[in-house]
This record gives C-alpha cells, structure tokens and sequence, in this order.
C-alpha cells in the first residue's frame, strides 16, 4: 500500500529518494516509514516491504541536477526538486496545512512556471489575482438544455475530468507551495464541489459582470481556483424557445492557460448539446444524456464509498484513485535531451544567456498614474466576408494573420507616436504552445503549458519604399523570427531554464513585497486582526512587483561587476524594454465543434485577464468565421490618448492593408 506523510522527516525521506534516483544510473531505496509515494506505475503491495523500485516517476525533471540549482536556503536544500504527487492521510497531522488533516488527498510541488504566476497573483482586494484568465462566450441555446440540474450535472463531468479545478493551494513560503486535491468519494460528494464552484444568473448585464472580474475584488481564491457561471440577460425561462445566454469560465493562470481554457469550453458545449437533432448517420458525439447513460453501466464510484466507510487500510482506498491522471508540472514532461550531462547543460545556460541578451526593445507606451487600475476591453470583430478577405491576402503574401498583427501593431505604434527613439527597435512579447513539446504521458491536458518568444522590428518607416510593401515585408519577418523559436532545437532547454529564471525572479519580487508589507504593519501599528494577511498599504509596492514587463523579466541577469570595471571594460547594456504583448490565438473554429453543438449557436467570444497597473495586451483570433482583435489596457496606466490614438492605428492599417481595395 502507499505509505502516507506524518512529518517533516518523511519529506526529507523522500527528498533524500529523489537525490538518489535523479542520477545517471538507476538504484533501490529501502521504503522509510512515512514517506508520501507516487502509486502510479508502482506495484502498491511492494511498497510496504522490502526495495523500492526506481521509477522515472519519482526522479526530478530531465536536466534538472544540473540547472535548478538556486537559493532555497529557507528548506535547508539545494537538491533539485521533484514535481510527483504525493499522498497524504488524515494520520498525519502535521502535513503542511492542517485543514486538510481530516482527509486523504494529493498533493503536489507546483512547478516553476505556476510559481512565477501564483506569486504574481497573491495579494488582497484589487491587486490581487494578476493573470486571473476568463472566457466568455455568447450563445443562444433552446432554454431546456439549460436546466439547473442539467448544468451542474455538466460541471460536476467537467470537474471529475479536470481535477485541478477542484484543488486548492496551500502556501507554506516561497519554496513550499502545492496543490491539494481531494478526490470525492461519491457522486454526491462530487456534485456539491461542483456546486460551490458555479452560479446561474438572469438579468446579469455581460460587460458589468466583467467589469466586476477584471476591476472589483478578485473572484478566485487559493480555496477557488476556478467557477463557473451562465446567465441570460432575459428573465423569463420558456422550456419551448430560444434564448440568449453567456457563459463564463475563469481559471487562475497557475492552473492552465488558454488552450486549457478553450478545449474545457468545447467539452461544456458538447455535454450541452441536443442529441436529439443530431443528422442521422452521423458519428454519435457524447452529450451529456448519453454519458449519464454510460455511467448508469460503468459508475465511476463502484467501490470508493464504501471502502471509505469500511476500509483501515489506507493504501487499499487510494487504489480506486488512478493518481497517474493527475497532471504534471510542464516542466517535469518537457522533452529535452535524456543523455545531456552538467556539460551540455553549461551549454545550454550560455546559449540561453546570449539568446536573452539579444532581445533589444527600447520603446514603451508613455505611462502615468491616472487612478486605480482600471482594465477595459474594446473589441473589433470583422464579418466574414471581411475576414474571408483578409486571411486571403495574408496567404497572397505568404504569410498569416498572426504574423501581420506583430507587424501591423509595430506600424500603428510608429504612426500614432511621432517623437520617439528610431535608433531603438520595437520589441513585442507573445506567449508559446508548448504542448507539442511535453511527453505524450497521460494525464490530463488541464496545466499550464507555455513558453515565451520576442519579435523585434524597426520603429521607423523606410522612406523610399512605400507602407504597404514595408507592411508586408515585415510580416514575413515576423514569420521568420518565428519559425526560428518554434523550430530551433534549443527550445525545449530554453524554456526550462525561462521557466526557473521567471521563478526566481518571482521569489525576489515576492520578498521584497513581503518585506515592505511587514514594515508598514510595524510603523502602521494595525489592529491585531489585520496582522499577517499580507495587507499592502504602500502605494507602489505592487507596482514595484509587476510593472516591469515581460521582456524585462525574461532578460538575463547581468553580471556583478564594481563601478570602476565598468566604466573600464563594459559596454552599456542595451535595453530590453516590450511595447506590448500580443496573444495570437489562431483559428479558434478548429477548436470548437459547431457542428455538434445541435441545438445551440455560438457568435461571441472574449476572453483576458486581471491584470498588473500599466499594462497592455492584444489577443488576435477567428471564431464563428470572423476576426477579432480584442485589447486588454489599463486605462489608468497610461498618458491620456495614446493607447486610443494606437487602437485606432490599427483600425485604420486592416482597412488600408489587410482589406484588399478591390
């Protein structure tokens, strides 16, 4: 059976089995008493006698021994980590956190990736949850498919396939952060975590509820990582017609990305589906009825209620639970070169340190203080006549609509904002699928999966050639830059070593908050019941943590070197600043199964996220045949004018540019 963890020194067993079997050759550890196990792919019986087996399931990621390596001084360890889930009883009271002592659940280290966004998310009120994501999506539906139970059944599905959804975080410090999941043991029990999870609502107004999410007090939770919510704007409920609905999934970024976000939303809308008027002959797709149907057969609780009820034996509890399923840390399934030694790793951190000192950005959109952050959400979307046309001419020049909005977003800059640096190119961020990049394992695709890349173009306008043939020009450079990242056979390494520098970087940012925090509790002298939640009433010391933008963080630390060695034998650094980041989501119609939507016809979707004072992001997508371009600002965040003025430069190009005369 799998042994559960009762104290410290069980942690620091199993860090001791992970050391010994992250090396080149494998070897057998005795089990020791109190270690938490992975019981995926492991011979449960054997665990309780004699020696332990060496899993690729209980070493630390690929590279790893020789990369991550930094200052975790605060555990009293600088071995590299181990991102397995774990397994923990209600025999052990002194698990991380107390609360959840009262039940066997899972837990598991989070990754370098979701720590850089948990601690970028932590804070209280208005400045909290940065990177929290949302999609809406308008449709209309026959109302009997939007039964209250029908839904929740649908969630309650969602959430058994989706297990990150229903975890939680505990936060010990910095270095001690894991998700906790608690699998239910009836179906009871799991629709009641659904339900806590989800809201219906009528008369709810789209842009106040968004409104609400991006601006008001944050809606998620290290206790709610996500929800749920349908409303109709309509408060009448007619079982025979047709009505608007929106629906609206929010996710903390930590827990996946936008991929997540958007194949979770196909699945909802499958189970929605009418199957009733699905064409005869055509392949059966499986709505919610139809899986009802199959867990009446084949329950997906047989045997865990009442082994809960009767069992003494923890271990046999758990083996209903297939824990292999629960999803890992991108960074522990990213597929990097197996024989790679400390050499070629030394390799790969000088390739990474000049590949970052080659990201050149000197232009940003003039900032300023105008109040409190203030996120609104301007969308375009162009009909489909329109977007036939202009996916047409972007194939003419041979190139994508993704590769002409880099460039089409670097010619509205240069447009709306006449004084500004030439001799400085223009640097815009954008995130990366890295999911082709992960071991094909199997466990669920719910996580987070990204990696980061620059474009950098010219900030000025040849003179002897005209707009157009500029425009177009650059786009196949975009395309080009691109193609380098994507197909460059160090981006696996790189993004490993991206990940653990976003990480540390996010640790340092996250302890000079917490340092400011306890002076202004000291000096403040605040009542005893504000001690300790991590209140900021310092102006600037979130601001201090989240302006720099992307680029910034991404660009290698530089060397320490004194003053006199500078000014003798350096060069000034060049800098590193982003104008932007743009989020190229692609043909969002490739993902969304309209056609079995029987019953249902989508036509809106957005989607962003809370974000950070001062910042800007563009997302650029087709869906329902048309294109959108929807732009995430901070209103406040920036002098008065200019993101206007740029916004509507960028209007102006895909009528002049993308948008064929003729």
């Amino acid at each position: 059976m799998p042994t559960v963890a009762t104290d410290q020194a069980g942690r620091d067993s199993l860090a001791q089995l992970q050391a010994n079997g992250s090396g080149s050759s494998p070897r057998s550890t005795a089990a020791l008493p109190s270690t938490p196990f992975r019981v995926d792919h492991l011979d449960v019986n054997a665990l309780t006698e004699g020696p332990v087996p060496t899993s690729p399931s209980l070493r630390t990621p690929s590279g790893f021994e020789f990369v991550d390596l930094g200052d975790r001084s605060s555990m009293g360890d600088s071995r590299p980590r181990c991102f397995d889930w774990e397994v923990y009883g209600p025999d052990s009271p002194q698990s991380l956190n107390l609360t959840h002592a009262s039940k066997q659940c899972f837990k598991r280290r989070l990754g370098p990736t979701e720590v850089s966004y948990y601690l970028g998310s932590r804070g209280e009120g208005v400045e909290s949850g940065v990177n929290d994501m949302y999609l809406h999506i308008g449709f209309r539906a026959e109302s009997h498919l939007m039964i209250t139970e029908r839904l929740l059944n649908i969630w309650t599905e969602i959430t058994l396939r989706h297990q990150l959804l229903t975890s939680s975080v505990e936060y010990h410090d910095v270095h001690e952060i894991r998700f906790v999941y608690e699998p239910p043991t009836s179906m009871a029990e799991a629709r009641r975590k659904a339900k806590s999870l989800m809201e219906l609502r009528t008369r709810q107004d789209p842009k106040a509820l968004l409104d609400t999410y991006l601006n008001g007090d944050r809606t998620l939770s290290d206790e709610r990582l996500s929800y749920l919510i349908f409303s109709t704007p309509e408060a009448s409920f007619d079982a025979a017609t047709e009505q608007e609905y929106d629906m609206y999934l929010f996710s903390a970024h930590f827990l996946g990305d936008g991929m997540a976000l958007h194949t979770t939303a196909n699945e909802i809308f499958t189970l929605l589906a009418d199957n009733a008027d699905a064409t005869e002959g055509a392949a059966a797709v499986k709505n919610l009825e139809a899986v009802l149907r199959e867990q009446a057969v084949k329950p997906i609780f047989p045997e865990v209620a009442s082994v809960v009820e009767d069992i003494d034996d923890v271990g046999d509890a758990f083996s209903a639970f297939p824990v292999e399923k629960l999803p890992q840390a991108m960074e522990a399934k990213l597929v990097t070169p197996e024989g790679w030694g400390r050499m070629a790793w030394a390799g790969a951190r000088v390739e990474y340190n000049q590949s970052q000192a080659k990201l050149i950005g000197g232009h940003a959109f003039p900032r300023a203080k105008l109040g409190e952050r203030k996120t609104l959400v301007p969308t375009v979307a162009y009909d489909t006549a329109k977007t036939k046309k202009i996916l047409s001419n972007c194939k003419i020049h041979g190139t994508t609509i993704s590769h002409a909005v880099f460039s089409l977003s670097n010619l509205a800059y240069i447009r709306s904002t006449p004084q500004r640096d030439v001799e400085l190119p223009v640097m815009i961020y954008s995130a990366l699928n890295m999911r082709g990049n992960l071991t094909k394992a199997d466990d669920d695709w719910y996580h987070i999966a990204i990696g980061y890349y620059n474009i950098i173009l010219p900030s000025f306008l040849p003179s002897t050639i005209s707009v157009e043939r500029t425009f177009w020009h650059r786009s196949l450079v975009v395309r080009k830059q691109t193609s380098a990242v994507v197909k460059g056979r160090w981006l696996a390494p790189r993004s490993k070593l991206m990940a653990l520098e976003r990480e540390r970087r996010s640790i340092g940012f996250e302890r000079e908050d917490e340092r400011r925090r306890q002076q202004k509790l000291a000096s403040a002298e605040l009542p005893s019941q504000l001690q300790g939640l991590g209140i900021s009433f310092e102006d600037d010391a979130t601001e201090s943590k989240l302006a720099s933008n992307l680029a910034k963080t991404l660009a290698p630390v530089a060397p320490i070197v004194t003053p006199q060695l500078a000014e003798s034998t350096t060069s000034p650094k060049a800098p590193s600043t982003a104008l932007m980041g743009l989020s190229m989501l692609g043909n969002l119609d490739a993902m969304y199964a309209h056609k079995d939507y029987h019953g249902i016809q989508m036509h809106t979707l957005t989607t962003g996220s809370r974000q950070r004072a001062g910042a800007i992001l563009l997302f650029a997508y087709t869906f329902v045949g048309k294109l959108w371009l929807s732009l995430g600002y901070d209103s406040n965040g920036f002098q008065q004018g200019v993101i206007e003025s740029w916004w509507t430069e960028m209007q102006k190009g895909v009528d002049e540019l993308l948008l064929p005369s003729n």
